[in-house]
């Protein structure tokens, strides 16, 4: 895809920032060079529309989270507890927890731990985490996704699911990973798009290191770049879990939102990190229930249920979190 910007306008930015979202996830490093010649403008409009889309939340910097190898295995749960607020305080000292979130749903709690857990509460999900495979974004609006997810789900027959085997575990496998490479991985979680000069002086890791473990990175990390057409603010955040013998043909359906989903299994359940559009304005409906915003997901999961391609289902919107490495 490229667009020509001719003014500054809402929607030419709106078309470079998809431009810039498509060329991220080809290669999250890309230069700006690149960029200006796909959107078609000089390299200092580039670089404050890129620092926009960044900082005004269309698009998340590219991160990169760990694969599941052993060496750098994590686990999640996934909590109903009594006072959740409690022991989310009490985590944030807990050296051992990650990352840590209150909910509003099936659990109230989710804890990820660099190992397994005694945890107050009862554990309705928990186990290692398997690698993360993150959809790409389509260009189509919501309303178009409603529509092709809706015939996805109805013209489902089990007896052609294939299995594609997307998302991967690697439980039983280790990762060669030294401290330098640590280091890199520290430095660059969040923003694979730094400069190479800051690490190179303060941690004394020079370009040949730097450039092996970019060459390697595919292999023992998942890289994520996320989309959200319309500010990350216009979205809340959710989690919805599935028990499904059907998780490939789950991911496909999920992945015709227009904003990022991030999937991976915990346990024998697969997980959808999701962010669905808030609708800031109440409005009249007909009596298709489909039309109404806040029922839509809702619906779509009651079909998968009946229909079997589900066996269970739960979801909580993520009111707030915690992390300790940023």
């Amino acid at each position: 895809m490229e667009v020509k910007i001719i003014r500054a306008t809402p929607e030419n930015l709106k078309k470079a920032y998809r431009v810039i979202y498509e060329l991220l996830c080809e290669n999250p490093r890309v230069s700006t060079a690149v960029i200006s010649r796909k959107i078609g403008t000089g390299p200092k409009n580039t670089s404050i529309w890129l620092k926009d889309a960044f900082d005004c939340g269309y698009i998340s910097r590219p991160q990169i989270r760990k694969r599941s190898y052993a060496n750098f295995k994590q686990y999640m749960f996934f909590v109903d507890c009594k006072d959740p607020f409690e022991s989310f305080l009490q985590y944030i000292e807990d050296q051992n927890v990650v990352y840590h979130a209150v909910m509003k749903g099936f659990a109230n709690l989710w804890v990820t731990s660099l190992d397994k857990m005694i945890i107050e509460g009862d554990i309705l999900v928990g186990g290692p985490v398997s690698d993360m495979h993150i959809s790409f974004a389509p260009p189509h609006s919501w309303e178009a996704a409603k529509k092709i997810m809706w015939e996805k789900v109805e013209t489902f027959d089990p007896q052609e699911y294939e299995p594609q085997g997307i998302i991967q575990t690697h439980y039983d496998e280790e990762m060669e990973w030294d401290w330098q490479d640590e280091i890199l991985y520290q430095y660059f979680k969040y923003d694979l798009r730094k400069s190479f000069n800051s690490i190179e002086k303060e941690k004394h890791i020079y370009d040949k290191k730097s450039r092996e473990w970019l060459n390697k990175l595919p292999e023992c990390c998942s890289i994520m770049t996320k989309y959200y057409p319309q500010k990350r603010s216009g979205y809340d955040s959710y989690i919805f879990v599935f028990e499904t013998d059907y998780e490939d043909f789950i991911i496909d359906l999920f992945s015709e939102l227009p904003t990022s989903c991030v999937f991976f299994k915990v346990s024998d359940r697969l997980v959808l990190y999701v962010h669905i559009k808030r609708e800031l304005e109440k409005k009249t409906y007909k009596m298709d229930l489909t039309e109404i915003p806040e029922l839509y997901i809702p619906l779509l999961m009651r079909s998968l249920f009946k229909k079997g391609i589900v066996k269970n289902k739960a979801n909580a919107l993520v009111n707030f979190h915690w992390r300790k490495d940023i």
